[in-house]
């Protein structure tokens, strides 16, 4: 069972050997080196039509669980330093260190992930008056893991193989367990039904053991564990994500590879002045030890897909937010990759870049800022009634956001708009008064089909920030 479905999955089709057919041409026309000349591969997914997806989750409620596994790679540094900033939003579980195709022997050797731990104790301090929930210091050095650095178990690997549907080329039963490994297992082990989000921000070989051992020593817990599980993948950094495709098809593995163009090196060579003024000056130790000198986090978004905004993406590859868009392989039941927005190539990422970095400036400012009267904080967007409704066809749906609010008492505005490629339902809707707090639209005629609209609220703060909900109406009948 996958972690967005109530009833078991049908049979899986055969895996091939190869990409199937569908599917190679979105994943291999753009083989090539990154404009820039990094190690890393520009892309491995060409633009993919806009396809709408609907689904039926049941989730428990709480903050998204998590488990992050770094190569320590240069970019991993600076998608670090934010994401620390943004672990309060999550429930962090483990944070491994590991190795991939481009970092072949991992960073565990050097300080650079506990230098920035000890630059997050100095600002930790500040954080709390501004948002609840940020972990101590101790406890992430207590949730830090070292996981599987070994050469030989990526050695001669084809990068630009690594991608969905691709040849299975090495087996992790004969592999050592690691304490990275060994934390995952204890962690799907554990009595609690909730989705686990793993981020490969480098290599999965980590996850590929633990799985392995659930399957083999905990076999009567092993569907439970590793069902559980979403993996959201930087590209197949190593031979995990075919690995896991094929062993433990129960595992939802999302497959980014549009972040190559919207995150990644030379993708917003624009920010030089953001990260001196709002970042590396003025903003504390943590901001002083990001080491680049642009914006350059290939792996930011993994855990944007699960940042408490109220996009909800996390609920569904498909439902879009911050952390992309995604549609499934076919002839998998739970693989996705990159769903492309109207708006364009890569939109599904790029369409929310401002919004994206103009939180992360606001965090840096909690880093110093003494109390919380001199940050700026999100506005709270307030939809009132269920977020996820049904609706008779052709009825009047109203939407009512006269509830939402600033906690720093700026002014706000409001937006309602329709994410489209995210619905089911075929029907552009009409809504009426789309910047007022009260607006309504029709429901089409197309019963069993989503409708998906977004409560954008902005406020008029240094830097303007905004937050969503995201109302889920499906149509009846």
């Amino acid at each position: 069972m996958g972690a967005f479905t109530t009833e078991p999955p049908e049979p899986m089709h055969p895996k091939p050997s190869t990409v199937p057919a569908s599917v190679l041409p979105t994943l291999l026309l753009a083989i090539t080196l990154a404009a820039c000349g990094d190690d890393r591969p520009a892309d491995v997914t060409a633009e993919t039509p806009a396809t709408h997806a609907a689904a039926d989750t049941h989730l428990p409620s709480g903050r998204p669980r998590v488990i992050v596994m770094t190569d320590g790679e240069i970019d991993d540094h600076s998608s670090m330093i934010r994401f620390l900033l943004y672990s309060a939003d999550v429930e962090l579980l483990a944070i491994i260190e590991t190795n991939s195709i481009f970092q072949k022997h991992g960073h565990s050797d050097e300080s650079w992930y506990e230098d920035q731990l000890a630059a997050y104790a100095e600002v930790y301090p500040n954080l709390v008056k501004h948002k609840e929930g940020y972990p101590t210091p101790e406890a992430l050095r207590a949730m830090s893991y070292v996981g599987d650095e070994d050469y030989d178990h990526l050695r001669d690997l084809e990068r630009w193989d690594q991608v969905p549907g691709g040849e299975v080329e090495f087996d992790p039963s004969g592999w050592p367990d690691t304490p990275g490994s060994d934390a995952i297992v204890r962690i799907l082990l554990e009595d609690n039904p909730a989705p686990v989000h793993i981020q490969a921000w480098g290599g999965g070989n980590t996850a590929s053991r633990a799985f392995h051992k659930l399957k083999t020593e905990y076999p009567d817990d092993y569907e439970r564990a590793v069902s559980k599980v979403v993996m959201y993948n930087i590209w197949y950094q190593d031979d995990a994500g075919n690995y896991i495709e094929t062993y433990h098809p129960a595992v939802t593995l999302l497959y980014n590879g549009h972040f190559a163009g919207t995150w990644n090196y030379r993708s917003q060579p624009d920010t030089e002045d953001f990260i001196t003024e709002h970042v590396k000056t003025g903003h504390g130790p943590l901001g002083a030890v990001y080491p680049q000198t642009y914006i350059s986090e290939g792996d930011s978004p993994a855990f944007f897909y699960v940042v408490d905004n109220g996009l909800r993406n996390h609920e569904h590859p498909g439902y879009g937010g911050w952390g992309g868009r995604y549609r499934k392989v076919e002839g998998f039941e739970n693989v996705y990759i990159d769903a492309d927005d109207a708006l364009g190539p890569k939109s599904q990422l790029g369409r929310w870049i401002d919004a994206v970095n103009n939180d992360f400036m606001a965090r840096m400012d909690w880093c110093v800022a003494e109390s919380f009267e001199d940050a700026n904080h999100p506005p709270n967007a307030r939809a009132a009634g269920p977020l996820s409704r049904t609706v008779a066809p052709g009825s009047m749906v109203m939407l009512d956001a006269s509830s939402s609010d600033d906690p720093d008492g700026d002014e706000i505005r409001v937006r309602w708009w329709q994410y489209h490629e995210a619905d089911s339902a075929e029907a552009q809707v009409d809504i009426l008064e789309t910047g007022s707090r009260s607006a309504h639209f029709v429901a089409p005629n197309e019963p069993g089909r989503d409708v998906h609209i977004i409560l954008e609220v902005t406020d008029d703060g240094v830097p303007a920030l905004k937050s969503y909900q995201r109302l889920v109406v499906r149509i009846g009948g």
